[in-house]
């Protein structure tokens, strides 16, 4: 998060009209702006494909099977991105970019595995249950690799620091998929699906290609230890369960709701509750914004009081001690509840404009009423993962794995019984599982807060016992 924190400094520092405006857009490119690319190829594609006059089915059947390959991803990113996130600072830090470069494509090897296998799984299961054409199946095992690839990858972007030629290379290969898309159904007659596939599968295969081209020029070209990042998974397994838990809390209503409940639907191997899914994706678009004031607010002032409160940890009197500890606290307060406020704000109101627009685009009521809940839902687990976000700057590992651990298990166990109480119910479990875990997560770092000084200097002190006992 610092290398974004330092080009926004940059940005912010004119003092400028123009500055600020260019900061907000930065900002927003860097925290959303390939989700946002991605999500707008989508809604492209399908609408397209509406155009060309798909059956109801098979436009059910594009949607359901992308949505496999996005989970698929985002669980494989899940368990990679805390801790290689922490391989990648201390790379950084040590200036070791050899060691950061190699594990690029010890990472993206990882992936390949993982998502290989679950594709191939899929790709199975389809070719038995719905007889699909191998030529099908081969686009979409590429493109599940694929597309895994690209999420993990965006781990290294904070320490590339090249955010204009990331957010380039998405839409590069947004611009080749839709070119591809057009050839392959209007010029060589390939079924709209088909067609659909082929064209995301061309633009990831780019996007990749220009994600793994700025690695190797920001790095260099990496010559041995690609898995040496692999070590950090037994040393920091709280990290791993902190962003496994956190995504699976994220979606597990979603995943029992495929397998339980009365609104799911089948097509060909696979589960979906649309108008679930549906209310989800809007709920996460509406509380996008968080994301980029979160970014703003933080990186553009937390991160310089936080190096001089460790700086004087380090070297300074006990008076300056406290007082840059207690310029950082209030720092902290101010931007957390800044968040809170300003996004529960913009949540709240588009909720409302959602209720007048949402019949104009045939938006039905029961996504409605999902979206309603859901986006306070979605609110919620964004301020608990902003509240994670400084427990991990200051290494609480243990109290950054307990919140997402109780976000998982509340949000899972009524949805579970969710599906026994009927269809009301359904967005309650998102919204209460985020709170609970929210409020976890603010009064650990609310603890940590009062004891930070002894609790980084243990710490510290741990960590060279440990450096002396491996020398």
């Amino acid at each position: 998060m610092a290398g974004i924190g330092f080009e926004l400094r940059k940005i912010y520092g004119r003092k400028t009209l123009a500055s600020s405006i260019g900061g907000s857009i930065y900002a927003t490119m860097t925290a959303v702006g390939p989700s946002v690319i991605v999500a707008v190829l989508i809604l492209f594609l399908k609408f397209a494909m509406d155009r060309a006059d798909i059956t109801e089915l098979e436009n059910r059947f594009f949607m359901s099977s992308f949505t496999y390959i996005f989970l698929i991803a985002v669980l494989i990113a899940a368990l990679f991105s805390t801790v290689v996130s922490r391989y990648v600072s201390d790379c950084v830090f040590h200036k070791d970019d050899r060691a950061l470069g190699a594990s690029v494509f010890g990472v993206m090897t990882a992936a390949s595995v993982l998502s290989g296998g679950a594709m191939l799984v899929l790709c199975v299961g389809m070719f038995i249950a719905s007889d699909v054409p191998v030529y099908f199946l081969l686009l979409y095992y590429l493109l599940g690799i694929l597309v895994a690839n690209a999420y993990v990858v965006m781990t290294y972007v904070s320490a590339l620091k090249e955010y204009k030629e990331v957010t380039l290379s998405y839409f590069a290969g947004i611009l080749l998929a839709v070119i591809v898309y057009f050839l392959a159904e209007g010029v060589w007659g390939m079924h709209p699906v088909v067609a659909a596939y082929a064209a995301l599968t061309c633009g990831y295969a780019l996007l990749n290609g220009m994600l793994i081209f700025w690695c190797v020029n920001a790095f260099g070209i990496p010559q041995e230890d690609y898995f040496g990042f692999l070590h950090y998974f037994v040393r920091f397994p709280k990290l791993l369960m902190s962003g496994l838990f956190y995504v699976l809390g994220f979606y597990s209503a979603t995943i029992i709701y495929w397998n339980h409940a009365d609104i799911r639907e089948r097509v060909s191997i696979f589960w979906t509750a649309p108008a679930y899914d549906l209310a989800m994706f809007l709920a996460i678009l509406v509380n996008m914004s968080a994301l980029v004031i979160f970014v703003v607010k933080v990186e553009t002032s937390f991160f310089d009081k936080y190096v001089a409160y460790l700086s004087a940890l380090n070297m300074g009197s006990y008076h300056r001690i406290k007082k840059e500890q207690e310029s950082m606290t209030n720092s902290i307060r101010c931007q957390l509840f800044f968040v809170y406020e300003v996004q529960l704000i913009i949540t709240v109101v588009l909720i409302c404009l959602a209720n007048v627009f949402f019949p104009y685009l045939n938006i039905s009521v029961q996504v409605l009423n999902l979206f309603m809940i859901l986006s306070m839902g979605v609110y919620t687990v964004f301020c608990m993962y902003f509240t994670i976000i400084f427990l991990y700057y200051f290494e609480d590992h243990t109290a950054a794995c307990i919140a997402p651990c109780i976000f998982l298990g509340i949000t899972a166990i009524l949805a579970a019984a969710a599906c026994q109480m009927g269809r009301a119910f359904y967005p309650l479990p998102l919204l209460a599982g985020g709170f609970g875990g929210w409020m976890a997560a603010f009064g650990m770092l609310r603890y940590r807060l009062m004891h930070l000084d002894s609790f980084l200097m243990c710490k510290g002190a741990q960590e060279e016992y440990r450096k002396g006992e491996v020398k």
